[in-house]
């Protein structure tokens, strides 16, 4: 298992000389990402650099309680056992004080018992299936947005968009079935038409459903591709070999944040021109001087655009942190309290966890995470540069979605 410790003292501890007393000197806080395959390691990625620019910062403004801050970070390969047992070796090794990142609905679904275990918090992010704050974990916290959150946004646009034949291929997790589920409740009574396929995450090879869509009568106006890391981009690519979407007759919308990600363009190429994708965040919305210090940083020290995924990085670190001035101290419990009585300006707006009951995914879910449909309309343009849209109020095209 791969595992990544950041700090302002990383370049002693890289001679061997980093000994016992100065660890004693460090607030450690654990990060999980998947950083190699099958998860998506371009999501993977982002997370842990948007960390990297938050432990640089707290630690140039002089730590944390007169301490330096080091963010241990564990690979899960977006695989809930490997999840699991990262969780663990933070927690009961490392003797960190809370753990975020994830990036996988069903590793963030999985590691919240064992935050439970350690009685420890875990703020996750990029992880959108409703079940991870449904099992109201009081150790769990989540910054990015629920699958009935971002997708009843989403249905709102396909409404608006005028779609009838809408058609999902999704991957069949948590994360996927709650696509379909959303996506299905939120177009009853629209007149609108929605068929729905599943596969393993593994497949890499969407052939036969393409085609079956291609010789449907009718086509869909709409494809939703519902599958993360590599498979999904692969996915877009054949679509657009097929010839059968982004097309004049069909849209297709991204559902997975690898859309964001520059190894997009590296796989899709021109045919990722017209695809529709849903950020959790842009950089420079809200336009605050934090937010654009944040992406000032990031692509000065990593020679590429922040995005969504990045910005959850960091302010999953950034709330781990201000709970732990708010408290007065690094304990695990204290860091929970904390958190659940915090506001705090993050890169995308307030962030703060509301003890809602119902719906239970609601539960310490931050409610006000911004919500974009972004459509890509030139080759190599980043999520940022994408036009915007929906919401209306913030759209940067008068049309609701672009034709190719």
């Amino acid at each position: 298992m791969k595992t990544m410790r950041l700090t302002a003292a990383a370049a002693i501890a890289a001679l061997g000389v980093l000994g016992p007393a100065m660890a004693q000197e460090t607030i450690k806080i654990g990060g999980i990402a998947p950083l190699s395959p099958p998860g998506g390691v371009q999501n993977g990625e982002s997370l842990r650099d948007g960390m990297v620019i938050a432990v640089d910062e707290i630690n140039a403004a002089g730590g944390l309680l007169g301490k330096k801050v080091e963010v241990v970070i564990e690979d899960t390969a977006g695989l809930p056992e490997k999840g699991v047992a990262a969780f663990e070796r933070l927690a009961s090794k490392e003797g960190v004080v809370a753990v975020t990142g994830a990036a996988h609905s069903a590793v963030c679904t999985a590691v919240g018992p064992v935050a439970k275990k350690y009685d420890m918090a875990f703020v996750a992010d990029e992880c959108w299936s409703d079940a991870v704050t449904a099992a109201k974990l009081p150790q769990v916290f989540r910054i990015t947005v629920a699958n009935s959150l971002v997708y009843s946004v989403a249905a709102d646009w396909v409404k608006e968009a005028g779609f009838k034949n809408v058609a999902i291929i999704s991957e069949n997790s948590d994360w996927g079935f709650g696509i379909i589920d959303v996506f299905t409740k939120n177009l009853q009574n629209t007149g609108a038409k929605v068929t729905s396929f599943t596969a393993e995450r593994t497949v890499s090879d969407f052939t036969p459903q393409l085609l079956q869509l291609k010789r449907a009568n009718p086509q869909p106006d709409l494809i939703v591709a519902g599958f993360t890391g590599s498979n999904l981009l692969l996915m877009l690519r054949q679509a657009s070999e097929l010839g059968i979407a982004p097309s004049k007759k069909t849209a297709i919308f991204a559902a997975g944040s690898d859309a964001l990600e520059p190894e997009f363009w590296n796989v899709v190429g021109d045919g990722g021109v017209g695809v529709i994708a849903n950020p959790a965040g842009l950089p420079g919305k809200p336009d605050t001087p934090l937010s654009r210090s944040f992406s000032k940083a990031f692509e000065a020290k990593f020679k590429r655009p922040a995005n969504a995924v990045s910005m959850e990085g960091y302010d999953g670190i950034m709330v781990v942190a201000e709970a732990i001035k708010k408290a007065g101290s690094a304990d695990r419990v204290a860091i929970q309290k904390a958190l659940r009585e915090m506001k705090w300006e993050g890169t995308r707006g307030t962030i703060h966890f509301p003890q809602t009951d119902e719906p239970a995914w609601k539960f310490q879910q931050w409610p006000e995470v911004p919500i974009f449909v972004i459509q890509y309309t030139k080759q190599q343009q980043t999520p940022g540069d994408a036009a915007i849209l929906w919401p209306r109020s913030q759209a940067t095209v008068d049309k609701l979605v672009l034709t190719p």
